[in-house]
This record gives structure tokens, sequence and C-alpha cells, in this order.
């Protein structure tokens, strides 16, 4: 049975209770659960917040550690009221800020609740056409960067010879592959499937030591490397929850940029991107690469 052997997971959960809502008492019908004094928590409230299957895998001592924050959510809050910390001009402009957020949240959960549900046909349609790819393992490395003048200009070190592992160590923006020499691992299609750029991208590559354009991804504008591609057979059910999620995330992208793009038709709007860069102090362009480096 899963259980919850570290604190991270039990701490999703108890930041979901410490927004969940709760009643007086005397509007409660259900069996209350925990009491701030006139505030209660019902276990009705409290389901809706925690799916059962969920309490039901974890143990015990967790469940009371969850009713405890509530509680000790609900006497800071009041604390708080009581000392008139809301009436602080910096916690009623961050309460403005998530307020904006929650309520563009929720609406574009809205709108792209329309579009997340994906048939197993589409999804078996989706497998078939991409089975090569799903019965390979690819080992690739990569180089990401926020400008793609800058990526463009690290590609043509690459094609004059400059090795990709030194090139990646000092400039790729993604720090956690960048001290790797840009090294990503191995992986087969669906496995990244909450980034379908990215991943569309690196399955392109067909042949060892093969380098890609620029491409932009969810990353910023990265250039990849395949290191090998090996046969490693697998079936539908194996990677159809992969292949849905995939399916159903270039959906939620699609539809979101055409939502924001009808909407720019309708509000007026502009940026300003040279005004920000001059008042950080920031010069244009791209800083120059090094005449030479260590091949």
């Amino acid at each position: 049975m899963f259980k919850w052997k570290n604190l991270g997971l039990l701490l999703i959960v108890v930041g979901i209770l410490l927004v969940s809502g709760c009643k007086r008492e005397k509007e409660t019908s259900g069996k209350i659960i925990a009491r701030v004094d006139k505030k209660s928590l019902t276990i009705e409230d409290f389901l809706k917040q925690v799916p059962a299957q969920i309490l039901i895998q974890t143990t015990a001592e967790n469940r009371k550690l969850l009713l405890e924050s509530w509680v000790a959510n609900e006497i800071v809050y009041k604390d708080a009221v009581k000392n008139k910390f809301l009436e602080k001009p910096e916690v009623q402009e961050k309460v403005e800020q998530f307020k904006r957020q929650l309520l563009t949240s929720a609406y574009m959960q809205e709108i792209l609740s329309k579009v997340q549900f994906v048939s197993d046909l589409e999804a078996r349609s989706h497998f078939e056409k991409y089975k090569d790819d799903y019965n390979s393992i690819v080992e690739v490395s990569h180089i990401s960067s926020d400008s793609r003048q800058q990526a463009e200009e690290i590609l043509s070190e690459l094609k004059k010879g400059v090795s990709f592992a030194n090139l990646a160590k000092e400039y790729s923006t993604d720090n956690e592959t960048a001290d790797n020499k840009g090294y990503l691992g191995s992986f087969r299609r669906g496995e990244l499937a909450a980034y379908p750029l990215f991943e569309g991208a690196v399955f392109k590559l067909k042949k060892s030591g093969e380098i890609s354009d620029v491409v932009e991804t969810e990353f910023g504008f990265d250039i990849l490397k395949l290191h090998s591609r090996k046969k490693s057979p697998v079936s539908y059910e194996n990677v159809s929850q992969s292949i849905i999620m995939g399916i159903r995330t270039q959906r939620f992208q699609k539809r979101s940029k055409e939502v924001v793009d009808s909407l720019k038709e309708v509000y007026s709007n502009e940026i300003f991107p040279e005004v920000l860069e001059q008042e950080m102090g920031i010069p244009s362009g791209s800083p120059d690469l090094p005449a030479s480096f260590e091949r």
C-alpha cells in the first residue's frame, strides 16, 4: 500500500487545505472534524479538498496532521485579522495579485476543459503514426539559450567544429545540464509529453552525432545533439497515458494561444522590452562568443 514516506507530497495536500473553505457551526449539517472558535471543518468539506482514495492510502498519523494543519492555519488567520494585518498596503497588494492570478487561472481552466477529452482511437492513431519513435530510446544533449541570436552564433561555432560539450557548459541557460556539458540522458517518446515542442524536436534527429538547427521550445532556443538511438519495443498500453497527456498538452497550448491572440484584437496592448533592458542596465544584443574554444 502506498504511504507518504516524506513530507513533500503531504505538504501539497496541506497547501490545498490551507485555502479550503469552512463553515460556521450553526450552518453545518455534516460531522465536524475540526473547529476553531465558530469556524468548523466538516468531513464533507474535507473530502471536497482531499480525495478519499488519497486519505485511505495514507496513515492515521498523516490524516491527523492534515487536520492539525487546518487548525494552525485558521488560528494564524484569525490572529492576523485581529491585528489588522490585512489593512497593510503591501498585504492588500499581494491579495489583489493573488485574486487576479486565481481569476485568470479559473477562467482559462474553464475554456480549456472543453478540449481536454482525448479518445482512445485518437491516441492509438498517434501511436501508430510515431511507432518508430515510441519503439526507440534516444540519448541526447542540448544547449539552451534565451536569445535566438546567441543560439545561432553557438550553432555557427558548432559547424566550425567547436566542442558541443564546451559550448553547453559555457553558454547553456539550463543550469542543471550545463554542469554536465548539456547531457540530458536517455528517454523514449512520451516521457517528455509535458514538453511537446522539445520532444518533437528531439525525435526528428535520426543519426548518432546529428545536431539540430536552432529550434524554439518550451525552454527557449535549443540546439540538440543525438548521441544514440536504440530500438526498444513497447506496447501501446504501456505508453497510452503519456500519449493522451501529450495530445492534451498540445491542445491546451494551441487553444491558449488562440484565446490570447483573439483577446489581443479586443484589448489594446503594447510591450517595451527595450525600456526594460535599458532600465536594468543591460546592453542591447547578445554577448559575443569568444573567438576560439578548446576543441
